[in-house]
């Protein structure tokens, strides 16, 4: 007899309780039998279930890398979790359990059906990659506002969608309100949703709908301009001119001076000063970036007519290559016809096995020079491809080498031009700032903050507080300099080093297919002679 506390006991899921329910899938009778003798990796498991077994968390699952499909309903699980791997996952049926919230599904892109039937969840939520999903159930949980139908707008291949039995599903026109939020969906709880309904909310919702589309409009107007600024951030970066196509590095430079900042406060010299000196800094600072923008495209010029090159003499050597095989094969197909005739001569008495073997070893010697003469001329084609290619990656990092020296010191100089616009700036400001403090002492101006009435202590705190703020902005403009010589002397490197790289690597992928196949042509005239000689010795010991 079954103990009903043992049945009740609570589980999570680990490698022996994933062996009881893969083996409970195999069918019954005999196929099953030889299915088990026979056993399926782990690998191979496209779809598992986990029925009924009082399962409290999802764990280990990560050794069914190909699932397709998975069954966790109707258990005690109360959270998502550990689902990271299972990337192929295309249904995933979570009902009948204790979560209470929709969550670590980012990875699982591939979903198109998702049930949550009867949980606890109370919201509809960070679901945003599952882009593919076309069937949702969340029937029978907590959810009770209405707008959760709202989140479902994202979802272009949603076509069903059940929420019976949710708290928001109470009202009357609750079928027409999806009806007119989700114009695309085709089923809801399981019911094609019909015209005159949908008709029926566009005209009840009307304003709200409209509203929820202004909104809606307005959000994808700011995420693109997000993507956009994301991908001009990106291609600035290739560039190695990020930040300086506007005034981002004048204001870090301010942003990391109070002093400099506090001076701003003795008057309109020293306003007139700083806008003087923003003015001509963006404008350096943009002419830097054009400078960038100019280098780049001149390296993505070279880089085109580099790969064009590569590419070229990679066919060309493809084609000939495919050439010297193919003759090679009528060959060999002529050689394997002339050992078959001497093997229909051998049965019929034509020949005596002597004979036979003599031929066939003549038959042997000529393929192996053929091999040989086609291992060689295979050999010398790929030994010119690789020549050409170093050739042309020489070249290529030649150009390369003079392309990022122009830019960098063409922008090294612009840094400099940078440096003297702020020591020009800084003497200025000096100067200002040294008149006001006499302006200062003998009118003393209690609206003064606190951090300027330090500085106008006396001349000496003047100075320091002028050395100070000079500092941090050639340490900024220094800086600056160096991250973008040393991105753009890195990326050089790394370009090159992978250029090498991948030339050795192709070569030796080459040279291994070369001999591979040339070794199976050895193997299958080996096994045209063997299977001869061991015929003839069949029909003697008969």
């Amino acid at each position: 007899m079954t103990d009903p506390c043992k049945e009740r006991q609570l589980r999570v899921i680990d490698n022996d309780l994933i062996e009881k329910c893969i083996d409970l899938q195999y069918p019954k009778g005999e196929v099953g039998r030889l299915l088990r003798e026979k056993g399926i990796s782990m690998d191979e498991v496209k779809q598992i279930r986990f029925e009924y077994l009082n399962i409290l968390k999802i764990d280990h699952l990560w050794i069914l890398k190909t699932l397709t499909k998975l069954g966790l309903n109707n258990n005690l699980i109360e959270k998502i979790e550990n689902l990271d791997s299972l990337v192929h996952l295309k249904e995933l049926d979570l009902s009948f359990n204790n979560i209470k919230k929709i969550e670590n599904l980012d990875a699982l892109i591939n979903l198109e059906k998702i049930n949550f039937y009867e949980n606890l969840i109370e919201i509809v939520e960070n679901m945003e990659k599952q882009t593919k999903l076309a069937i949702f159930s969340i029937g029978k949980n907590k959810l009770v506002d209405k707008s959760n139908v709202n989140y479902f707008r994202k979802f272009p291949n949603l076509i069903s969608l059940n929420m019976a039995e949710n708290p928001c599903t109470h009202d009357q026109q609750f079928r027409c309100y999806v009806a007119a939020y989700l114009p695309n969906l085709v089923y809801y709880e399981y019911r094609r949703i019909t015209d005159e309904e949908r008709n029926l909310g566009n005209e009840i919702f009307e304003e709200s709908l409209r509203t929820l589309q202004k909104e809606e409009a307005k959000e994808y107007e700011r995420k693109s301009a997000l993507q956009k600024k994301m991908a001009d951030t990106e291609m600035h970066c290739k560039m190695f001119v990020d930040g300086l196509d506007a005034d981002q590095l004048f204001e870090e430079m301010f942003e990391h001076d109070p002093e400099g900042k506090a001076l701003l406060e003795i008057g309109e010299d020293a306003t007139e000063l700083y806008e003087e000196y923003k003015s001509q800094f963006v404008n350096l600072c943009k002419t830097i970036f054009e400078i960038g923008e100019k280098y780049y495209n001149l390296r993505q010029t070279e880089m085109d007519e580099f790969t064009r090159c590569i590419e070229n003499a990679k066919r060309d050597n493809k084609e000939r290559s495919i050439e010297i095989m193919e003759l090679f094969l009528e060959k060999k197909t002529e050689l394997f016809n002339e050992v078959k005739k001497y093997q229909v001569q051998l049965d019929h008495d034509a020949i005596t096995e002597d004979q036979y073997k003599e031929k066939v070893e003549q038959c042997q010697k000529n393929y192996d020079t053929k091999i040989h003469f086609t291992w060689k001329k295979l050999m010398t084609l790929e030994m010119t491809l690789f020549e050409q290619i170093e050739e042309v990656n020489q070249l290529f990092e030649q150009n390369m080498t003079e392309i990022i020296n122009n830019l960098i010191e063409a922008v090294q100089a612009i840094f400099t031009n940078l440096r003297a616009t702020e020591v020009s700036y800084a003497e200025n400001i000096h100067d200002a700032a040294t008149r006001y403090l006499a302006i200062v002492s003998l009118n003393a101006d209690e609206t003064l903050s606190k951090l300027l009435k330090n500085i106008m202590t006396d001349r000496d705190s003047v100075n320091n507080a002028m050395a100070a703020t000079h500092d941090v902005h050639m340490q900024i403009i220094d800086g600056r300099e160096d991250r973008m010589v040393n991105t753009a002397k890195r990326w050089f490197k790394t370009e090159m080093e992978t250029l090498a790289n991948n030339a050795i690597i192709r070569n030796r992928h080459k040279l291994l297919e070369i001999n591979h196949f040339l070794d199976i042509q050895r193997e299958e005239f080996e096994d045209l002679a063997t299977t001869t000689t061991e015929i003839n010795n069949e029909e003697l010991e008969i």
